[in-house]
């Protein structure tokens, strides 16, 4: 059931843009977490680290191609 909340949280953020619902967004997922064994601290301290790593969104950049040497 919180995974259909979730995408049904997620389609009215979309359609509106409201902070009021990314709110909601954010307490689902929030449970989603508690829910299979975590917590949201656990979450953010995963998301810091993947953007430590790989980069975030703050500079509106969109990684189109990676190129190794092979």
């Amino acid at each position: 059931m919180l995974d259909a909340k979730l995408n049904e949280e997620l389609a009215e953020y979309q359609e509106s843009k409201s902070m009021e619902e990314l709110a909601d967004l954010l307490e689902v997922i929030r449970a989603v977490a508690i829910a299979r064994g975590s917590s949201i601290e656990e979450v953010e301290a995963i998301r810091r680290d993947k953007a430590a790593k790989r980069g975030g969104f703050e500079k509106k950049l969109l990684l189109t191609e990676v190129i190794t040497k092979d």
